[in-house]
């Protein structure tokens, strides 16, 4: 099944930076194959339900490997049968447009 959503990864420690954590968690993303936007508060994504979940756990586990000896994952998950994910604009492009042609209706 080909899913979209969002992940958030929240390490818990006595760490107050996030930095290291999330720059390995970046790696993972990149390297996984998962189409993936990050952004200050998670990381949208689109791929198949089985990637998903695999480098969420990756991700999950790469915290707590580098010292994080609690983690939170936030997942949010959304599929459809009525459209391609795959051939859908992302949300904020589709938005850009309509006010691109807006402005030139003016």
């Amino acid at each position: 099944m080909y899913v979209s959503g969002e992940i958030q990864i929240v390490p818990i420690g006595p760490d107050v930076s996030f930095t290291r954590y999330i720059a390995k968690v970046k790696t993972i993303l990149d390297a996984s194959g998962l189409q993936h936007t990050m952004h200050d508060s998670g990381t949208n994504f689109q791929g198949d339900f089985a990637l998903v979940a695999r480098v969420a756990e990756e991700c999950m586990q790469s915290v707590m490997d580098n010292g994080a000896p609690r983690v939170l994952c936030y997942l949010k998950l959304g599929a459809r049968t009525d459209k391609e994910y795959a051939k859908e604009l992302p949300a904020a492009e589709k938005v850009k447009n309509y006010l691109d042609q807006q402005q030139q209706d003016r």
